[in-house]
Order: C-alpha cells, then structure tokens, then sequence
C-alpha cells in the first residue's frame, strides 16, 4: 500500500504544471536534467554573459566574516540564557544547541532594537556585547570542564575510524552527501542581492533607513516597518557590524539562510528523540531538500525565522508534555516554549494566531488532559500557563511596547477600530483589510491541490511520504499532535489570510517530520525496492529545479559588482548612474528603493500618497481624483523645502495596483496631472521616458485599465505599439540637469 501510495502519487506529481513556470510540465523538467547539472558542474561560455566562478569567492569573505561574529554572537547568548532559564535538559543535547541558537538570535534582535531606539546603533557597542557572551559562554565552560577532572577527560570517545563502516553510517552519510549540494546552493544563493519586492520595499529597506538615521523610529511612509522585526533586526545589525548598508544586508542574508539547517536539527532532534534515527535523518533530508526551503533561504523573507521558531516551541511543548506524562511540572520547559513561540511572533504577526494562541493553549489545557500523576492539577495549569505567559511577553513585548508608545497601538496597523493608530484612518485601515482578506472561500479544494502537490517550490517527498505516518496513528500521539498542528496551520491561512502562497512554508517542517515518520515506519522488501529509487529521483529532480533558477535568482558566484546594478528596478538604476551630486527624488508609484544609491522620498501603497499630499488642493465633498493641484507658487516652495530635484513615476506599478483585485491606488495620480506641471513650470518638459511592448502586457484587464484610464500611455514606436513604464522628470530650478 505504502508503495502503491508513493508511485502513484509521484506520478500525479510530475504530470502537473507549475503555475509560476507555466512554459513547462513537470515531467519535461527530466529532459533537461543531464544538460542542467552538466552546466552547475561545468559551466559553458555565453557570450556577453556576467563573470563568474569560483575565483569571485573572495569578494564574499567580508560577508563570511560578519555572519560568523553574528552566529558566534548568538551561540554564546542563546547559551547564557539557556543556564538562566534552566529548562530540564542534558547539558550536551542536539535539542539543546536548537533553543540556544534559537534564543540567541532573538536576543541579537532584541538588542539591536534597544539600542537603535535609543539611537546607540554603534559597532563598538554591539560587536562588544557579542565578544563579552562569547567570552562569558567559552569562560563557563572550560571552568565546567575543569570541574569535572581527568577522570571525566580519560572517559571520553575515541574517535578512531573503525576497520569496516557500520551498516548504520549508511543512511546517514546518504543523507549528508543529499543536503551538501542544496546547503551550498542556500549558502551562495544568500550572499545574492535580492530581486523580490517585498525584500526592496520593507524587509531590507526598513534597516536601511534605521542604518542611515542611527535609530529606529516610526515611519510614517511604509508602514510595514512597524511590524514585529526579528529577523530585520538581524539584516540591520549585519549593516552595523558591517558599516555599509548594501554589503551588510548581504551578510545579514547570510545569517538568515542559516535558519534553514537550524530548522533541519531541530527536525532530526524530533524525529530522533520518538521514532528513532532514521526517521530524523529522513524528515531533515526531506526538508532541506524541498524548493520552498532554498527560496526563503535566498530570499530575505520572514518565513525562514517563522519556520524554525514555530518548529523550535512545538519541540518544546512536545517535550514538555513528555515529561507531564511522568508527573513533573516543567515550568522551565514551558517558560522556554513561551520564549520561542514570542520569538515566532516577534518574526511575524501570523505567529500569534501560529505559535502563541495553540500553543498556549495546550500548555495551559495538557496538565488537565493528560492521565499524569500531578498532585495538584490546577497549580500545574496556573504554573505552566504563566512560565508560557512571562516567556511569550519577554520576546514579543518589546515590539508591542514600541508600536504602543510609537502609535498608540501595539498590534499597529492591525485592530484599527480598537485601539486606533497614528498617521492611519478608517479608509486606509479598509484598504488595508481589503488587501489582507481573503475574497471568498470557494476555493478550498484548489488551496488543498496547491499545498500538497501544485505549488512551483513543493517537493514530491512531503506529501508522497507524509501520509504513510497514518498507519502508526493510533499507536503514537506525537504523530496526531504534528497532523493536528500542521492542519492547524493550513487552516489559519486559509482562514485569515489573503493565501500568498509563501503564508503556509511554515507548516513544512511540520510535513516534513511526518515525512520521514512516514518513510521508517514502512518496511519490507516491496517497499525497500521501491521508495529507494523514487527518493533519489525525487532528491535530483529538486536539485535541478533549485539550480536551473526556477526557485529563485541563483547567480551563485557571478560577480557581486554586476548583479548591483542589473537588479535595481530600471528607473532606479537608470538614477542611480545619471543623478547629479546633492539630486533627492520624490518616487511616485515605486516603492522597492532598496537599491536607491540617492536620497529619496517614497511611500508605499498603503500608506497615503506623497505626491497627492504634497500636489493636490482638497475641496469638500469631492473625490480625490477629481481634486485641483495647488498653485505653481505653493508647489515650488514645497518641491524647494523639500529639496526635491526630480521625480520618477512608475506607470506600470500604478496600472498593477488599480487592476482589478489589486490593492488600488489613488486617482489623483494620473499622466494628465504631470503634463499640467510642465505647462505650470514646475516640471521640465521632455522627461526621460522608458517603454515596453504593449503584447508584453499580458493581464487582459490591465490591457482594458491602461487603455481607458491613461490612454495616453500607449504609444507607437516604429509603428509597433508600446506603453510607457516610467518616467523622470526633473523639476525646474537653475541649472537643473541629471
């Protein structure tokens, strides 16, 4: 059955089409291997194509450097803190260098947050307080080691090689030579600038304005930068151990990427501890060898923190309710749940409804369930449930603490109809919720399809061996906790978000360790025979997915100089190589600035428009598109206080956003608008102008909105018919040029 289970659903797997790769069906993917890890190994000569090769490493080195003061930094912090909690674990655990690192990065992120409220975002300061835990941790536990004398030293392992390997290296050293080609991809893929949206416009571009200032303050123009920020605070304390914002956001992707093989421990630490080495090494395998996890690995994403942290306090709540079932009251088990799953909050604020609120509530609910001998049920309810209360509040309070004095509200842009929020109103607040709602919930089978087989960025692996853990159901509560938590998950995004698809990467791990549950438990010779080949195909089939670059932008070792300046957005670039010294830009419609090498105003969709708050001239009662501009005098004194020299227009991020389903954007902003500035005097005529070919427009309805909104945007070139994807104008002003 279990093989029957596989095979067929392998194949229903590669039959499918990636909606993001649409060109292709999966199984084609198997023509191109040969040519595509032929080409990894030994790359052939393109013309005019980037430099690249090993001999670039080098330029890597610095980045190296301040990932591995960072990792050091929150190995010795997160181990400091694990003697101050105490949680009843042996002093050398797998499990135990999980929650330190765990602990240890939401320090680092704790106290880079202190220290740029208070505008202390110094080097000196935070590289002491690394070199201090390090010192302390390495200081503890040689005296530790001297305690325990030669008798202790003359006890230890040998770790001669013996004559002939065991037969139980075998899966393991499998298993390591399987994940080392996907490690090193992650590894490389990290220190790539970012080429995602969300990374330019708030991930990365948050801790860089917070670098460029010397604190952290409200930003009224992205509000995105008053979420919770973990794993943000770890990019930007990168920049300051760095002291550049391009190559420390470089080394904090670094930092990031190693969430992944912390996830991959703590997954094999489980599997380990219930079913047994091969499950651990099977689930770790099966995980870090999935897509999904080499694109939020490469990608500076709040996924890959939200990931191991909400893994990382199931773990512990796992373990917890171990040791209830033997009659203890882990308080201290429970107190680290709770700073783990603060932790996943403090990452994202889907960790609440993720980490917080189930995992409370099995704290607070399992010392009644459970058949333990605790003489006194309901202290043990209070006991626990408060260790889990005083965790959670020590790593999620600050950020709440911070929006509340910042904004009035701790949970700031959400429960606006609660507790209000600074700079934000009942029509933002609708724009908002309108663009974070889920539209209808018809679709229920598709998501399914699309979490278990159709999403691009799946492996085969996870749902094609996952079920098999269902035969061991009814003999194992592990394997009910992990189905029930992972549905929990599918189910709040489903519920309660707008089901981008990258929401619900956090329940892999999850499938993953019933995966490999999944994968040791069958047996037998049918099954041996089977699963064998189908895991290894399985195994290469990923890799050529993650190496082709259909996971993700993969230049592993081009040239860091080119990748600047060929991922900036085109109008950025095109700035960032004509501007003038002392040019600021007012950006309309743009908002991933990331790679921006100018100063510039910006605002994000959701946040009011610059330009219509600057330009415009409101009158009662009338619509904002349909609102005059100011005067040309008010206009200029504005554009001179300011200090604005040029502003750049990106029609084709306006036309995405007004399509239909999309966020919206203000009618104020139209080309009618910018040709009433140039006839005002305000702005130079002749912009410089960037276009593209209209069939390259693909969204019919952007077609029709294009066409009747800006009809004026659809040029003919050389009689072929294009539109206009950006403009710079410069505003008028002596001497005014790029």
């Amino acid at each position: 059955m279990a093989s029957a289970w596989l095979v067929g659903f392998l194949v229903f797997f590669y039959s499918l089409t990636p909606p993001n790769n649409p060109s292709f069906k999966r199984y084609e993917l198997w023509q191109l291997m040969p040519a595509v890890l032929l080409d990894t190994v030994d790359p052939s000569e393109v013309a005019n194509a980037p430099l690249s090769g090993w001999r670039f490493f080098p330029q890597r080195f610095d980045l190296l450097i301040i990932a591995a003061v960072m990792m050091a930094g929150a190995w010795a912090w997160g181990h400091l803190l694990l003697r101050l909690v105490n949680p009843p674990l042996p002093s050398r655990c797998v499990e135990r260098t999980v929650f330190a690192f765990g602990l240890g990065l939401s320090a680092l992120s704790l106290t880079t947050l202190l220290c740029g409220l208070v505008g202390a975002l110094s080097c000196p300061l935070l590289g002491g307080l690394i070199v201090v835990a390090v010192v302390a941790e390495i200081a503890l536990r040689l005296r530790r080691q001297n305690q325990r004398g030669d008798a202790t030293r003359s006890n230890r392992l040998s770790w001669k090689l013996p004559h002939r390997m065991p037969r139980e290296w075998l899966l393991p050293l499998f298993c390591l030579a399987a994940m080392v080609p996907f490690l090193l991809s992650m590894f490389l893929g990290a220190m790539l600038p970012s080429t995602d949206f969300d990374v330019k416009e708030y991930h990365l571009q948050g801790p860089k304005e917070f670098f460029q200032s010397g604190q952290i303050s409200f930003l009224p123009h992205n509000v995105y930068t008053s979420f919770p920020f973990l794993t943000e605070m770890l990019s930007l304390l990168a920049m300051v151990l760095r002291g550049d914002w391009y190559r420390g956001a470089l080394a904090g992707k670094a930092v990031l990427m190693c969430f992944a093989p912390l996830t991959g421990l703590a997954l094999f630490a489980a599997g380990r501890r219930w079913f047994g080495p091969t499950a651990g090494w099977l689930a770790v395998t099966v995980y870090l060898t999935t897509p999904w996890i080499f694109r939020i690995s490469i990608i500076a994403y709040a996924e890959g923190g939200l990931s191991f942290y909400l893994f990382a306090s199931l773990l512990t709540v796992m373990i917890g309710i171990e040791k209830l079932r033997r009659g203890e009251t882990p308080g201290k088990q429970f107190l680290l749940t709770g700073l783990l799953a603060g932790s996943a909050m403090a990452c994202k604020y889907t960790g609440l409804v993720s980490a917080v609120i189930p995992l409370g509530a099995v704290v607070c609910l399992a010392p009644l369930v459970l058949r333990a001998g605790l003489p006194d049920k309901w202290r043990a309810v209070l006991s626990a449930g408060a260790a889990f209360a005083i965790g959670t509040v020590l790593t999620i309070g600050p950020w709440l603490l911070k929006n509340t004095v910042e904004t009035g509200n701790p949970v700031y842009p959400l429960m606006y109809s609660w507790f209000g929020g600074r700079d934000w109103d009942a029509e933002l607040n609708e724009k908002w919720r309108a663009g974070h709602s889920p539209k209808n919930y018809t679709d229920l089978p598709e998501r399914v399809l699309e979490v278990t087989a159709g999403n691009d960025w799946l492996s085969p692996l996870l749902f094609g061996l996952a079920p098999l853990s269902l035969f061991a159901l009814g003999r194992h509560s592990v394997i009910r906790a992990v189905w029930v938590y992972a549905l929990w998950l599918f189910l709040t995004w489903w519920l309660f978000t707008h089901r981008l698809d990258r929401f619900w990467v956090p329940m892999i791990p999850a499938v993953a360790l019933l995966a490999g549950i999944g994968a040791a438990k069958a047996t037998g010779r049918i099954w041996r025979y089977t699963a064998g080949p189908c895991f290894l195909a399985a195994l290469l089939f990923n890799l050529v997915f993650v190496v082709s670059g259909a996971s993700g932008y993969n230049a592993f070792l081009i040239d860091l100089d080119e990748p600047r300046r060929s991922v900036a957005p085109p109008g950025i670039a095109f700035l960032n190589d004509k501007l003038s010294p002392n040019s600021r830009v007012l950006m309309v419609g743009e908002a991933q600035v990331f790679d921006a090498r100018f100063p510039l105003v910006y605002n994000t969709v959701f946040d009011r428009s610059i330009f219509e708050e600057w330009f415009a001239n409101p009158e009662p009662n009338v619509p904002s598109g349909q609102w005059p501009l100011h005067n040309a005098d008010a206009i200029r004194q504005k554009l001179h206080k300011e200090q604005i020299t040029h502003i750049l227009v990106n029609w084709a991020e306006i036309l995405r956003y007004r399509a239909r389903g999309s966020y919206g954007y203000t009618d104020f902003v139209t080309p009618e608008r910018f040709a009433a500035l140039v006839r005002m005097g305000i702005l130079l005529p002749n912009p410089i102008t960037a276009n593209q070919e209209f069939r390259k427009l693909s969204d019919k309805q952007q077609r029709r909105e294009l066409e009747t909104w800006a009809p004026v945007l659809k040029i003919s070139v050389d009689g072929e018919s294009r539109f206009v994807i950006w403009q710079v104008f410069a505003v008028r002003r002596p001497g005014a040029e790029f």
